[in-house]
């Protein structure tokens, strides 16, 4: 037989031969019982939500030629918001936040090993090139090409079960990319919120201090006289140092506070304002144990434990008999001492003895599904009860604030009454400075106790995987 006619016979006893002579059974019949596995459908079509992936337009170059260190780091740190309001800049700090970008290029691994797996269905088709010399002594030599055609009939459910937990394994990266972005976002609104108190406090007390300079003046000139009570002054004038120092503590926490924002956001266009209304809707009016257990961090580890049973299932499967379909056909050339061979048939193929290596897989199997079965409870218990603390601390917050404002509300009348008085000498220049620290007191301790209750807000609609989704994720 020649070459021409040996390929024109390959192609003909490997291509028809193998896809349709051996009529393999149905896939879906040989299915194993997942009772306690079951993957959502929403699940099989979680490829077309990450089709528009943002913040990775250099992913592809990235992988393909690697770089220096110093090149990768240089953008790594935040640098022009381009933000426009509220919303659009908290979401650019998140799409450019690199590990939630991490994130998604995790859930693309996770996608294309699901294809990996499922592609062990179809059939796997390779050829073998031999040549050189077979057999010194007789200087025999050739070559001798193999073509070989597999593909898997029935396994016990294995590759079933590998897909269930590559599946379940994509849910559970898509599910921690979310609590990742509620996490971050939580992280960022809670900078923005103290960078906000301090630029309140910042021009609360200079608001006071534009008040008390013209009595702070005076309080000056009547020290450097030496004349009133000497014990009056003095009071007077440690009211005044209490109040600088105060500034001068307030300006260090505003410095603070924006070196942290603009690590986190970058330079934000000064127009751009945080959005109270925004977390303060987003707080459900009643919160029960379904919206607590809806939390993407508590799918994620659930979808985590489902794949670890379905990995179980697959290393059981493992035990019994695999039956493939298997079609192999060798030619030899130029002198080859091989024989022409061609074969086509089922084989069946089991493991007799490993040395226990396979119920040693599945015992680290089962132990791997308690873990992830007692994280989901620690996990449950620890977001209930932030949940909790945080509802509680925002009722404390609302009746603190209340008791604030009136204190604030009295303070001020005082203050009228007080510098009334002064004109008359019916008070000193220390009871004024001293109401006057005490409004400011007032004031201040709303504006932290308003900043506190938000910052609880916050804590409520990430842990209860809020966020993400009001941010357009």
């Amino acid at each position: 037989m020649g070459s021409a006619n040996f390929f024109r016979a390959s192609v003909l006893f490997v291509g028809p031969l193998v896809i349709t002579a051996c009529n393999p059974p149905d896939f879906d019949k040989v299915k194993p019982d997942f009772s306690q596995i079951k993957v959502p459908t929403a699940i099989l079509n979680i490829g077309k939500s990450f089709d528009s992936l943002k913040g990775e337009d250099t992913a592809d170059a990235l992988m393909n030629t690697p770089l220096q260190l110093k090149d990768i780091l240089g953008g790594s740190l935040a640098n022009k918001n381009r933000g426009t309001d509220f919303l659009s800049s908290i979401k650019y700090a998140l799409d450019t936040d690199p590990e939630i970008v991490s994130k998604r290029r995790e859930v693309k691994m996770k996608l294309a090993s699901v294809g990996a797996t499922e592609a062990q269905k179809d059939f796997q088709v390779g050829t073998t090139l031999y040549g050189g010399i077979e057999d010194v002594t007789d200087n025999t030599k050739g070559i001798a090409l193999a073509v070989n055609a597999s593909r898997l009939v029935f396994d016990g459910g294995k590759l079933d079960s590998q897909i269930a937990s590559s599946l379940f394994e994509v849910e559970a990266s898509k599910m921690d990319l979310a609590a990742t972005i509620d996490r971050r976002a939580h992280e960022l609104l809670q900078k923005w919120l103290d960078l906000e108190k301090y630029k309140s406090l910042q021009a609360q007390i200079d608001k006071r201090l534009l008040v008390l300079d013209p009595l702070i003046d005076q309080l000056e000139k009547v020290a450097d006289a030496g004349i009133g009570d000497v014990s009056k002054v003095t009071a007077a004038q440690r009211t005044v140092s209490a109040i600088r120092v105060e500034k001068t503590s307030v300006a260090e926490g505003l410095a603070q506070a924006q070196l942290d924002f603009s690590n986190a956001f970058g330079d934000l266009d000064d127009g751009v304002a945080f959005d109270y209304d925004f977390i303060t809707n987003l707080v459900p009016f009643e919160i029960d144990d379904n919206l607590v257990q809806s939390s993407p961090m508590l799918k994620s580890q659930y979808a985590s434990y489902q794949s670890s049973l379905a990995r179980t299932n697959a290393l059981r499967a493992k035990d019994g008999f695999d039956v493939g379909f298997e079609a192999r056909a060798m030619r030899p050339f130029a002198g080859s001492g091989y024989d022409s061979d061609e074969s086509i048939g089922f084989v069946g193929r089991k493991t007799l003895f490993n040395g226990g290596m396979l119920e040693a897989e599945i015992k680290e199997a089962e132990a791997l599904s308690g873990v992830r079965l007692a994280q989901i409870k620690a996990t449950y218990r620890s977001g209930a009860r932030s949940v909790q603390a945080a509802i509680q601390n925002i009722e404390s917050m609302d009746k603190a604030i209340l008791i604030a404002r009136e204190n604030a509300r009295l303070t001020a009348d005082e203050i009228v009454h007080l510098r009334q008085q002064l004109i008359i000498g019916g008070s000193t220049l220390d009871s004024v400075l001293s109401a006057e620290a005490r409004l400011y007191e007032a004031e201040s301790k709303e504006i932290r106790l308003l900043t506190e209750k938000y910052k609880s807000q916050v804590v409520v609609v990430s842990s209860l995987g809020l966020l993400s989704g009001a941010l357009g994720f």
